[in-house]
């Protein structure tokens, strides 16, 4: 039997921490919560504790858990100890902590990921603990895999006090290897010194010693084009970084699979720009790519309804872009953050179904809680499934519950996967990280959830893109999004003419288009491809100043800013503003068509509940959602449903974020299928009713507050 065909759910766990005495009682509680994996070493001192000196390994301890584990039928997934290496590490080289650009190493005993990536002296010694790690590994029968790092990139947590992160690390070897990764991308000085020129000062190098990384951001009119390249030179290092350690593991162990556990949409560093994250590079490094889910953090349902499906909708197309599994490596267990003061979010039992549950709707094939136990040496609330003595809490019986109905359900949830998306939004580490240069990342994050909830709303189901792949994944979308996508290398341009050509429908918004990639502006706006393809002559920035959106007999409030449009022939204008000037436009091009609109809608809808967006969509003569849902008092997308089907039929999974009961008539309506058994079978099960239209079937539920229920049905 290989891997892929179990559904693998468990929790993160700290065999070198805990008491060997208590292990059994543990391990006993995860066998009858269903559960088969545990993944253990991310951080906690692994590497230290298991070469506690250098060139010392002591695997003992380890070994009795592998064995205790087996015999509970668990299976392990080990972390490469690579975010946290010994202190005798850092006191061999003093040089090994990352060095910030006001000089400041990264304090010890602080965050992980405080090593520099590039030191020869860590690179040789984690090769040798890696490689006796392996010699170890591969005597363990319950072996499952490898987790590469933990999050991987630079701390989260800013140093010494400091508001924010000091965009690390500028010691000798990450300026050599920034200058190499530079000469490697440009190939001359006179190339270099014309891309590095847009800046209030102009350096010229004449030699390549001369290049060093930038040291303040473009917000201070510092060189955009050399910010773009310093960061994407760190994303293409930590991807490198982790490739590495997948060829050391592989080369010895084939036969078990790699994954890299990593997120999106952090608070403070939404797009990865400042930790040197490019998620589609990472899942092509490894076997698996897995995001870590914890929407308690910041308590972001409560301001960000989409929150949970837009976060697993990212990860999911992550992971399908590479073609592999989609893994969540940690899912919030508990009550998180507010050290003594108390949490974000009191996450509760209710919180541990309703996640667990949207994650198996978003095509997750494996998930792990953090932490199984919590610990008390760290008083920073991070709640588990049991209590800091080991005991059962309602949260660990909410699991169970999970865990229990993914064994009952397992080969129908591992051979069911979400109908595929029509619609994509297009996204861009570039263009994420000019955004980030000039202090304006939050208004593109906006312009992306509002862009992603104006269709999730009505019920429909999106996937990302990214510009790096575009080619290879661009033909299946019936709509393609460019929320805030400023910054558009031709090439990428090109390409979605190309789609519009052939029948694909274009939606752009507000400054679409108004940079080259080294982040300069063009002369020609939007860039020229999607000129042609929106049919604008010219397209000038403008202040708001309050004017409004005429659509039809309705009138929309604008957003932060606009474009004055001049059109070429043939361009239909769908709205206009007060002055006359058109607002939306509608450019029939060859088989497709584009839609251009002047405003930022997409972060209105979000940002100030500005509903032009959804009210154009629902004029764009799409195909209806597959599940369309009427309940009183709806306004957002708070009863979530997503649809998994298989050559015999499949499940639907519906989450509700209401904390009241609710009557919802529910629609279904599935491509070239004919449903002839329709039953519930979570929470209890029981028979549907379902009456057949012309529009599919129709059924009735009723909902207890934040109640799951799923449906299976057969064709």
């Amino acid at each position: 039997m290989g891997y892929r065909d179990r559904f693998w759910y468990g929790a993160s766990y700290s065999p070198l921490v805990f008491p060997e005495s208590e292990w059994d009682h543990d391990l006993s509680l995860m066998a009858k919560a269903g559960m088969n994996i545990i993944r253990l070493g991310d951080v906690h001192g692994s590497w230290d504790r298991i070469e506690p000196q250098e060139g010392n390994f002591e695997f003992d301890l380890l070994e009795k858990f592998y064995i205790k584990a087996a015999g509970w039928g668990q299976a392990i997934m080990i972390s490469t100890g690579s975010a946290s290496p010994p202190l005798w590490l850092a006191q061999k080289y003093p040089d090994l902590p990352i060095l910030s650009n006001t000089n400041m190493r990264y304090p010890l005993g602080s965050s992980y990921g405080w090593v520099c990536i590039h030191h020869a002296g860590y690179r040789e010694a984690l090769h040798k603990y890696l490689l006796a790690l392996l010699s170890f590994i591969q005597k363990q029968p319950n072996h499952f895999g490898w987790q590469i790092s933990n999050e991987i990139g630079f701390p989260f947590l800013p140093p010494r006090g400091s508001k924010e992160l000091d965009i690390f690390c500028y010691c000798e070897h990450c300026q050599a290897a920034f200058r190499n990764w530079v000469h490697d991308k440009y190939g001359s000085l006179n190339k270099l010194n014309q891309a590095w020129a847009w800046g209030t000062t102009y350096l010229t190098h004449h030699d390549w010693s001369d290049v060093f990384a930038p040291q303040g951001l473009p917000s201070g009119w510092a060189s955009v084009t050399k910010w773009i390249d310093w960061r994407l030179f760190w994303q293409d290092a930590f991807t490198k970084f982790a490739g590495w350690q997948h060829h050391i593991l592989k080369e010895i162990d084939p036969d078990h699979p790699t994954s890299i556990n990593t997120f999106n949409f952090k608070g403070y560093d939404r797009f990865g720009a400042l930790m040197g994250l490019d998620q589609w590079k990472l899942a092509a490094q490894t076997d698996h790519i897995g995001y870590d889910l914890y929407p308690g953090s910041g308590n972001k349902l409560a301001s960000r309804p989409e929150h949970n499906s837009m976060f697993l909708d990212h990860g999911r197309s992550v992971a399908q872009n590479a073609k592999t599994d989609f893994w969540l490596h940690e899912i919030e267990s508990g009550p998180i953050g507010g050290w003594v003061m108390g949490p974000d979010h009191n996450t509760n039992a209710i919180d541990i179904i309703r996640n667990g549950f949207e994650a198996t709707g978003h095509d997750v094939k494996l998930m792990m809680y953090m932490p199984w136990r919590e610990w008390d040496y760290q008083p920073l609330r991070w709640g588990a499934l049991v209590d800091l003595d080991g005991n059962k809490t309602p949260r660990l019986e909410a699991a169970a519950t999970v865990g229990n109905f993914i064994k009952d359900h397992e080969s129908i949830l591992l051979s069911s996967h979400p109908i595929e998306s029509e619609i994509a939004i297009l996204e861009s580490k570039a263009n994420a990280i000019f955004f980030n240069g000039i202090d304006q990342e939050e208004e593109l994050f906006n312009a992306q959830r509002g862009a992603y909830s104006a269709f999730w709303d009505l019920g429909y189901n999106l996937d990302f893109i990214d510009v790096a792949c575009l080619d290879q994944t661009i033909e299946k979308y019936r709509i393609i999004l460019l929320p805030m996508m400023s910054l558009l290398d031709m090439q990428s341009a090109e390409i979605l003419q190309e789609y519009v050509k052939q029948g694909g429908t274009l939606i752009g918004f507000a400054r679409c288009g108004a940079l080259n990639e080294m982040g300069w502006y063009e002369h020609i706006v939007p860039i020229a491809p999607l000129k042609e393809v929106f049919g604008i002559r010219s397209s000038e920035p403008d202040l708001l100043n309050n004017h409004q959106v005429i659509y039809g007999d309705q009138i929309f409030e604008g957003w932060h800013n606009r474009d004055v449009l001049k059109l070429q022939e043939g361009t239909q204008v769908l709205a206009t503003f007060d002055d006359r000037h058109p607002a939306v436009t509608l450019h029939p091009y060859h088989k497709g068509r584009a839609i251009y609109i002047s405003t930022q809608s997409d972060a209105a809808y979000v940002s100030a509940h500005n509903y032009l967006l959804p009210t154009l969509i629902k004029d764009l003569d799409l195909p209806v959602p597959h599940i369309v849902m009427n309940y009183d008092q709806r306004t957002r997308r708070d009863i979530d449903a997503h649809v998994l089907v298989n050559p015999k039929g499949g499940m639907i999974i519906f989450t509700n974020y209401r904390p009241v009961a609710v009557n919802a008539d529910v629609q279904i309506d599935l491509p070239a299928v004919n449903i002839h058994t329709l039953q519930q079978i979570f929470p209890e099960k029981r028979e549907i009713r379902l009456t057949s239209s012309d529009k599919g079937f129709q059924i009735n539920l009723e909902f207890k507050g934040e109640e799951v229920k799923i449906i299976q049905f057969f064709y």
